[in-house]
């Protein structure tokens, strides 16, 4: 494997199918989502065995049916990478937490093709500084499932 800093490792990215649909299905328990402006997180924590691989997330990435053109779609997708890539530290810091568990999260794009690159730059920091303070929330709640 080349040397690439800047790069989004595949291990971190959510492909596999069985990862993937619990997050759409609404009556999945653990599933949860919020939305900032044009981004809408999907996540679910899951064991860490269950992915495959020792990573603290895996992530994927819809740029929604506005797109026209698949140009249009995987340029969406590549600033939605970015943006996430870039502001990743506080999903780390927060999954640091939880050594025993991956976060598998969709981030979905509900805006418009042409403000798309401003609009991921302004919100989805937002979105993922939220998400990061809800799972780090959850670790100094008690469980009530704990014995």
């Amino acid at each position: 494997m080349t040397d690439r800093p800047h790069a989004f490792p595949r291990e971190r990215r959510l492909k596999r199918r069985d990862l993937l649909r619990p997050l759409f299905d609404r009556a999945t328990p653990g599933r949860e989502s919020l939305a900032v402006g044009v981004v809408r997180l999907i996540w679910r924590l899951v064991p860490r065995e269950a992915t495959g691989h020792a990573v603290p997330f895996q992530v994927g990435f819809a740029p929604g049916r506005r797109a026209r053109t698949n140009a249009g779609r995987t340029r969406l997708r590549r600033y939605m990478r970015e943006a996430f890539r870039q502001h990743q530290g506080p999903l780390l810091l927060a999954m640091g937490a939880r050594p025993g568990h991956t976060l598998t999260l969709m981030v979905l794009f509900r805006g418009r093709e042409d403000t798309a690159s401003a609009d991921l730059r302004r919100d989805l920091p937002r979105a993922m500084d939220r998400l990061a303070r809800r799972l780090s929330e959850a670790d100094r709640t008690p469980d009530a499932s704990a014995p």
